[in-house]
C-alpha cells in the first residue's frame, strides 16, 4: 500500500508538469514548436487520465503524503517528555501555518500579544508552549538586556528551530524542551507568564495542572496572559475556529479554574484576530 502511494505521488507530480507543458503548447506551440493544438489536446487528455489513476491509486495521494510529512518529520534523535497534551513536530511548516491563519500578520498579532502583557524592563517571562520561538524572542526585546526570558515546548523540533531563530537574531533566550504539567522551574520564579493557542491542545486533566503550574511559578503580582480560541462556536468566523478541536473549547471557560488557583484581577476580551480571545489575571 505504501508503495502504491509513492507511485500516485510520483503520477500526480508527472501530471502536474504534463499539464504545464500543455498549456504551453496549446498557447505558443502552433509557432515556436513541432506541435499544434491537436497534440496539446492529446496530452491533456493524457494528462487527465494520469491525475484519475493517481486519485485511484491513493486516494488525494499528493495530499496525504504532504500531511504526512508533516506530522512525522521528526528527528532520529528526538524524543517527547510525558505529557498527555497534543505535540506538534513540523516545526517549519508550523511557521507558515501560522503565517496563513493570521493572514499574514504574525508580528501584529506578536505585538498585540506583549502589549496586553504589559511587559517592562528587567522582567522575567516564561512562554510556555513557545512554538518555534518568534513571541520569546520579540518578549525579550521588550525586557532588554537585564530581563530574562524563557521558552518551553514539549516538542523537541520547535526547540531546535527556536533556538537557531534566536541565535540568528543575537537573541539570549533560554529555551528547553519541557512539558507545560511539570515546569522545570522554581517557585515564584517569574514576573510574567505567556500562553498563546496552546491551552486547547490540552486535555482537561493536563489544562488544570498547567494553569496551576503557572500559578506555582508567577511571583507574588506576577502576571498571566492567555491568548486562544473563545467565543460561541457558531458564531466564529474563521474555519480554524470552527474545527473540532477549537470549536469545544472555549478560553473564557477558564476563568472560574484561575479564581479556584489563586488568580485574580481577571480581565478578558477580543484580541482583535477574529476568533482569538485572550484573559489576563494577576497571582
Amino acid at each position: 500500500m505504501t508503495r502504491h502511494r509513492h507511485l500516485a505521488f510520483v503520477a500526480a507530480l508527472i501530471s502536474l508538469v504534463i499539464s504545464v507543458i500543455a498549456i504551453a503548447m496549446f498557447f505558443i506551440g502552433h509557432k515556436w514548436l513541432w506541435f499544434g493544438a491537436g497534440t496539446a489536446a492529446t496530452i491533456l487528455a493524457i494528462h487527465i487520465t494520469l491525475f484519475h489513476t493517481a486519485l485511484g491509486l491513493g486516494g488525494l495521494s499528493a495530499f496525504g503524503y504532504i500531511w504526512r510529512w508533516l506530522h512525522s518529520g521528526r528527528s532520529a534523535d528526538a524524543t517527547t517528555p510525558d505529557t498527555t497534551g497534543r505535540v506538534i513536530h513540523w516545526a517549519f511548516a508550523y511557521d507558515l501555518l501560522v503565517w496563513v491563519l493570521t493572514l499574514g500578520r504574525e508580528r501584529a498579532f506578536r505585538e498585540k500579544t506583549l502589549e496586553l502583557a504589559h511587559l517592562a524592563p528587567g522582567e522575567s517571562v516564561l512562554d510556555v508552549g513557545c512554538g518555534t520561538g518568534s513571541l520569546a524572542i520579540a518578549a525579550k526585546l521588550c525586557v532588554g538586556q537585564t530581563g530574562t526570558v524563557n521558552g518551553i515546548d514539549a516538542s523537541a523540533e520547535m526547540i531546535a528551530r527556536a533556538r537557531k531563530k534566536a541565535a540568528k537574531a543575537g537573541s539570549e533566550v533560554n529555551f528547553q524542551t519541557a512539558v507545560v504539567e511539570t515546569l522545570p522551574f522554581s517557585d515564584h520564579a517569574f514576573d510574567v507568564v505567556l500562553s498563546t493557542v496552546m491551552l486547547h491542545h490540552l486535555p482537561d486533566v493536563a489544562r488544570h495542572k498547567c494553569i496551576e503550574e503557572i500559578r506555582r511559578v508567577l511571583k507574588p503580582g506576577g502576571r498571566m496572559l492567555a491568548v486562544d480560541f473563545g467565543g460561541a462556536a457558531d458564531k466564529r468566523e474563521t474555519r480554524a475556529g470552527r474545527l473540532h478541536n477549537h470549536a469545544h473549547f472555549d478560553l473564557c471557560d477558564l476563568i472560574p479554574t484561575l479564581h479556584e488557583l489563586g488568580l485574580n484581577s481577571i480581565e478578558s476580551g477580543a484580541m482583535g484576530f477574529r476568533d482569538l480571545q485572550f484573559i489576563r489575571a494577576a497571582s
